[in-house]
């Protein structure tokens, strides 16, 4: 089979692997699509390092070839997503169904070998059947979905709640697409690239708010009578965009830090956050109840998974891809592979 290498930071190189066996309890999986996020962008920046060479990749939809003996959901031919996230099951934290926080757990393409390969390996218990109704490469955003579905879920999003979305790349168009159907009013999106607010708007934001031409924490207190909103979803990961987000945030309202900041913030006054009795949160990957209940959804046909994608590339234009996704991010939601 062909694979996906990354050498070193930003060096990536297509080789001839094996066609791994799968254990008892693996199931044997085609790829059929693998989708490229910010994340995979870091790791292949070289931030953070990981153990060179690795397979990169974790956003994955595909199709089963072969089962172990111990295997009893699923059997060869099943299209099936995956859930990149290798937890232990043993630790308290998986018993207790927390596994995203699990003690050993591994990220494939990061921690483990990753999804940019013809086939892969895959513990039954992470992987998922894939609602017949969307194509290979929407499937491959199912993983990022069930991230953005288990920041809802901690959000708790009530209808009549005002929400705004800070930033609309993929993840962001997601929680804007959630959001409303959460029943937040309003629903206010902002970013900085015009195409994207436009996708905003379709995805149902009643209000969008043009980062690069006005003071979005302005705008976010004029649009609320000056109060800020009950629930802020930051979706960028930057120092100041927290910043803001604190600053939009209603008295007694809750903050979602959903972007990964690798930088710390310069200064966050904790007086004022008490003072304003702020609720944040930093929700982290995803478990089995969120994919379950991220399958069911777009099964119900009520997101639009398609809009996110950008651009589709064979596995051999792997280096192209990476680099307009590093070099192009405000052109970028999601770039995906197909072998």
């Amino acid at each position: 089979m062909r694979q996906v290498v990354l050498e070193s930071p930003r060096h990536l190189r297509i080789e001839d692997a094996p066609v791994p066996t799968p254990s008892a309890s693996e199931l044997l999986v085609e790829v059929k699509a693998t989708a490229i996020c910010g994340t995979d962008i870091h790791i292949y920046a070289g931030q953070p390092p990981v153990n060179y060479p690795r397979v990169p990749g974790h956003e994955v939809a595909g199709v089963v070839q072969e089962v172990g003996s111990e295997v009893t959901a699923f059997g060869p031919g099943d299209a099936v997503v995956v859930n990149p996230n290798l937890d232990c099951g043993n630790c308290e934290r998986c018993v207790l169904g927390k596994e995203n926080l699990c003690v050993n757990i591994a990220l494939m393409g990061r921690d483990a070998e990753g999804t940019l390969r013809e086939f892969l390996t895959i513990p039954e218990d992470h992987a998922f059947k894939m609602p017949t109704n969307v194509s290979f490469a929407e499937a491959a955003l199912i993983q990022p979905l069930s991230t953005v579905v288990h920041a809802q879920r901690l959000a708790d999003i009530k209808p009549t709640e005002s929400v705004v979305v800070l930033g609309q790349g993929g993840t962001g168009l997601m929680h804007t697409q959630l959001s409303r159907l959460a029943g937040a009013s309003p629903l206010i999106a902002v970013g900085r690239s015009q195409w994207k607010l436009d996708l905003a708007s379709q995805s149902g934001a009643d209000v969008t708010i043009s980062a690069a031409q006005d003071d979005p924490v302005a705008e976010v207190l004029r649009l609320t009578g000056g109060q800020g909103a009950d629930v802020v979803i930051e979706s960028v990961g930057t120092p100041d965009t927290i910043q803001q987000a604190l600053l939009m945030t209603k008295p007694g309202g809750r903050l979602i830090v959903f972007g990964i900041s690798p930088e710390p913030l310069p200064s966050l006054s904790l007086y004022q956050m008490y003072l304003r009795e702020t609720t944040m949160i930093f929700p982290r990957a995803t478990t089995r109840a969120d994919y379950y209940q991220t399958v069911s959804l777009v099964a119900s046909g009520r997101l639009d998974l398609a809009v996110m994608i950008t651009k589709e590339y064979a596995l051999q234009e792997a280096p192209e891809a990476f680099r307009f996704a590093e070099e192009q991010q405000s052109k970028v939601l999601r770039l995906v592979m197909i072998p």
